[in-house]
């Protein structure tokens, strides 16, 4: 089963580069009212919220929705909140598809064109999504325009608590660890900070939601840390939930392979 893997460590974190304050009136999906992004991300005492704001298109932009689903899990945190702007001109089409009613952790919004004109005179780009955390100054802090930005990318910013309700996060966030070692020659022990970590991730992402993906992880770990019997057991289990939900797991039969030469 493919996984989401960074490619590029180009504006996957936090800087200072983009203290810059905003502001523009959006409405709100659940009652068409009219509010200032200012407003959105301040509460009763005009302290300003952690906030993340993705744009989205839902006639083509299913990788932007992606983008929101993954920031919805890490929301459930509540150590941000997530803003979610629909930039469509027909706000009444995209609604009657529904696309938004699985993000239980997000305001939901979308531009009004008849309030704020297009677009791109906002943002400087036609393109979505834009993903921007605004801090608690109410400056933004980040902003990335990219269909690859994931929530486990943030986890060493805000802390594990950050993506430690999102199984795919943190899985992901495990996968990617041992992409980043696979080739190593020599076991990792179980005890160093970063397997730890990894391992630690991957637990918690299998209690959450056990399926092929981290089961398939955690065997792969295992195997890092030279823990091979219990390895290949756990790949094992893996391959029984690909059966049984039909996926492919043609990887783990080569970590399988992997595993009997080095028992």
């Amino acid at each position: 089963m493919k996984r989401i893997t960074i490619l590029s460590c180009v504006m996957l974190c936090i800087t200072l580069l983009t203290q810059a304050q905003i502001n523009f009136s959006v409405r709100r999906v659940d009652n068409n009212e009219s509010v200032d992004l200012e407003t959105l991300i301040t509460d009763d005492s005009g302290n300003h919220l952690p906030t993340f704001l993705v744009t989205w298109s839902g006639e083509w932009c299913f990788p932007c929705m992606d983008v929101i689903q993954s920031l919805d899990n890490a929301a459930k945190s509540g150590m941000v909140q997530l803003l979610a702007l629909n930039v469509d001109d027909d706000w009444t089409s995209i609604k009657a598809n529904n696309y938004h009613s699985n993000w239980t952790n997000t305001t939901n919004l979308y531009l009004d064109t008849e309030l704020n004109g297009p677009f791109s005179s906002y943002f400087n780009t036609s393109s979505a999504p834009v993903i921007m955390f605004f801090n608690d100054e109410g400056a933004i802090q980040y902003m990335d325009i990219s269909y690859n930005v994931r929530s486990y990318m943030f986890a060493d910013y805000f802390g594990k608590e950050f993506i430690w309700e999102d199984y795919s996060g943190l899985n992901t966030y495990a996968w990617n660890y041992y992409l980043e070692h696979a080739d190593s020659e020599s076991t990792i022990d179980a005890t160093d900070s970063e397997m730890a970590t990894a391992l630690e991730y991957v637990k918690r992402s299998i209690e959450l939601n056990p399926g092929y993906s981290n089961t398939d992880t955690y065997a792969a770990l295992l195997y890092l840390t030279g823990q091979y019997t219990e390895a290949l057991k756990t790949a094992k289990e893996a391959i029984d939930i690909a059966k049984a939900n039909e996926e492919d797991y043609e990887t783990t039969n080569e970590l399988i392979q992997k595993i009997i030469e080095k028992m």
